[in-house]
C-alpha cells in the first residue's frame, strides 16, 4: 500500500507552475495497526473471559465459615492464575495437558515422588479446556487432601489421560491407600463445581465411590 502527497510547485512570481509528488510505502505501517487492533480485541475478549471465571467462583463457592469461604475462593482464583501463567508461553493458544497437571498436583508429591502418578500423551488444550482441567484437578486434589487419598501419608493417586479415536480427550482420577470411601447422600460443593466446568465445555463426568478410593473419569472434546 502507497501513501502518495502532492504539493504544489511555484516559481519566483508565485505561479503554480508544477506539482511534486511524494509516494510513500505504508504497507508495513498499515500491519503493524491491524496487529495491534487485533490484540487489543483478543486481550478484551481474554480480559471478560477471566473476569466472568472469577465471577462464576465467587458465586459458586460456599463454606461453613467465612474464613473457609476465603481460602476456598483463593484456591480456585490461584488455580486459574497458574494455567493463565502456561497460556503466556503459547502466546494464548493454550495449555499442554500434562503441564498443567504437574502444576496443579506438584504440592502433594513434594515429600514422596510416587505419591502421585500421571501418565499421558501430549495434548495442547485451547485456553477454555485448559482452563476447566485445571479448575477441575484443582478440586480434585483438595477434595482428596481433605477427605481422600492424600489425606493420609500412604495414599496415591493415579491422574491417567488418552486421545480416542474420534478425537475425545478421556481423564481417569483414581485414588488409592486412603480412607474408606462411602458414597455421599448428596453431591458435594467440589462435584457440583467439576460437573459445571465439564458440561460447558460439552463434556461428561462420571464419579465412582469405590471403598477403597474415588474414580473419577471425564471425556472431552478437543
Amino acid at each position: 500500500m502507497v501513501s502518495l502527497t502532492i504539493s504544489p510547485v511555484k516559481n519566483v512570481e508565485g505561479k503554480i507552475v508544477g506539482a511534486s509528488k511524494i509516494a510513500r510505502d505504508i504497507t508495513e505501517q498499515k500491519h503493524s495497526h491491524e496487529q495491534i487492533g487485533t490484540l487489543a480485541r483478543e486481550a478484551e475478549h481474554r480480559s471478560k473471559n477471566l473476569l466472568a471465571n472469577v465471577q462464576a467462583i465467587v458465586n459458586l463457592s460456599q463454606a461453613e465459615t467465612a474464613d473457609d469461604l476465603k481460602k476456598a475462593i483463593e484456591g480456585r482464583i490461584q488455580a486459574l492464575a497458574n494455567v493463565h501463567s502456561l497460556f503466556v508461553a503459547t502466546r494464548w493458544i493454550g495449555a499442554e495437558v500434562s503441564t498443567i497437571a504437574r502444576q496443579e498436583l506438584a504440592p502433594y508429591s513434594e515429600r514422596r515422588e510416587k505419591r502421585v502418578r500421571i501418565d499421558g500423551p501430549e495434548v495442547l488444550l485451547e485456553p477454555d479446556a485448559a482452563q476447566g482441567i485445571a479448575m477441575t484437578l484443582h478440586e480434585l486434589a483438595t477434595n482428596a487432601a481433605k477427605y481422600g487419598a492424600l489425606s493420609v501419608a500412604n495414599g496415591e493417586v493415579e491422574l491417567k489421560w488418552s486421545q480416542r479415536s474420534d478425537g475425545r480427550l478421556e481423564f481417569r482420577w483414581a485414588e488409592s491407600g486412603g480412607p474408606t470411601v462411602r458414597a455421599p447422600t448428596r453431591r458435594g460443593f467440589g462435584s457440583r463445581i467439576i460437573e459445571q466446568v465439564i458440561t460447558q465445555l460439552k463434556g461428561e463426568t462420571r464419579f465412582d465411590w469405590r471403598a477403597d478410593g474415588l474414580v473419577c473419569e471425564i471425556t472431552l472434546p478437543v
